[in-house]
């Protein structure tokens, strides 16, 4: 007997993969984009032996989720689990960090709504790193996880919130995430274990290379490469790997040469270590590889991210990078889902036991809150949320 779920925000599929690999069955997948309901109908009752992915033929409903009734999602009884990661644009860090006052950021709390309604015996929440000290509507940096995680637990459950990074569980891709695992008994399971480590050597399994990926899984196929232009290369034939060209900064009381950055594009990445975390767009890092410099293509990019190599992706090319550059890689759902399934097997009896915000949680809010004390002059996102005070 499989354990059943539905999918909420699950955009083109890499989080249920996992899932499914470690023996969880879609009843339901929710996505606004038409586009990548177009990309899991296409893949759906596929099976890829290599990899162990498919997609079960689940109900795909394409819709808003402000809009969807519950019942659409499930209507019976006793269901296992519903997983759900937000619109993350509104607390990453590539952005502007406007949390709640972005449109999107509200979306966070249709995840408890539906938790709410159809009241799985387990939830699994996703999103990226900065929801961790994304502010409330009065501008508290980590208003909004301490609200969320205080909302789950006031609908009775028990919620373990941690940050998780890919490449410690064998991806070839440093991807940290923010994960709230919730259980209806008992207390919420711990966060799976990494299998590796950067820097290991003798003692234990080292962070997967980019080299190694690449040795395996690079694309053969020229047609697919994209090279700078003769002023481009020009500028990173002096680049080292794992740097790039440094963008301008604005001063700052605690960083008086400039609160700088990598210019966009033009990162060259370190084969020693696991590729960046890959974006939503065809501008990905560039590669040394083979004597030859280019960027990743979008069929690396697929893989990186953990999809089968014959995992179908429709749409335009811009919109083929954002499906596969915007999910979350599949080894959180394998890893994730072992936890989850083995917690399901053994289910706890008795009340929620409440865990609350961690306390890593509680230091880096701290640390961001020195931190913009101490630059408030120079950062943008206070203007927004003083002028929403007003």
């Amino acid at each position: 007997m499989k354990f059943r779920y539905v999918s909420l925000f699950c955009g083109a599929g890499g989080l249920d993969i996992g899932l499914e690999r470690a023996g969880l069955e879609t009843i339901s997948l929710c996505e606004i984009e038409k586009v990548f309901c177009n990309t899991l109908e296409s893949n759906q009752g596929w099976v890829h032996c290599d990899q162990k992915a498919y997609l079960s033929p689940a109900k795909i409903i394409n819709a808003d989720i402000r809009e969807v009734n519950h019942r659409d999602l499930y209507s019976e009884n006793g269901l296992d689990l519903v997983v759900g990661g937000p619109p993350c644009q509104a607390f990453s860090s590539s952005g502007k960090q406007l949390s709640v006052l972005d449109p999107r950021g509200t979306l966070v709390m249709e995840f408890y709504r539906i938790v709410d309604a159809l009241k799985p015996r387990m939830f699994l929440f996703e999103n990226v790193r900065g929801l961790v000290t994304a502010r409330d509507k009065s501008g508290e940096p980590g208003g909004v996880i301490t609200e969320l995680i205080h909302i789950l637990e006031e609908i009775g459950y028990s919620c373990r919130a941690g940050l998780l990074n890919s490449a410690d569980y064998g991806a070839y891709q440093r991807r940290v995430r923010c994960f709230i695992i919730g259980s209806q008994k008992g207390k919420a399971p711990d966060f799976p274990e990494p299998e590796f480590q950067k820097g290991s050597g003798l003692f234990g399994k080292d962070w997967l290379s980019l080299e190694g990926f690449l040795s395996a899984h690079a694309d053969s196929d020229e047609g697919n490469f994209t090279y700078p232009s003769q002023q481009l290369a020009e500028q990173l034939s002096i680049i080292p790997s794992g740097s790039g060209i440094k963008s301008p900064g604005k001063a700052e009381a605690t960083r008086p040469s400039g609160h700088w950055g990598y210019r966009q594009g033009t990162f060259i990445a370190d084969l020693s270590l696991p590729a960046r975390t890959v974006t939503g767009s065809a501008s990905q890092d560039w590669v040394r590889w083979n004597g030859v410099l280019r960027r990743l293509t979008f069929d690396e990019v697929k893989l990186l991210q953990g999809f089968p190599e014959d995992w179908i992706v429709q749409g335009t090319k811009s919109q083929q990078y954002k499906q596969i550059g915007n999910a979350v890689p599949t080894v959180f759902g394998e890893a994730l889902g072992r936890v989850i399934v083995s917690h399901l097997k053994n289910f706890p009896t008795g009340k929620p036991v409440r865990i609350g915000v961690p306390n890593s949680f509680k230091e880096y809010i701290e640390y961001t809150k020195r931190d913009y004390a101490r630059n408030k002059s120079s950062r943008n996102i206070h203007r927004h949320f003083e002028q929403c005070e007003q």
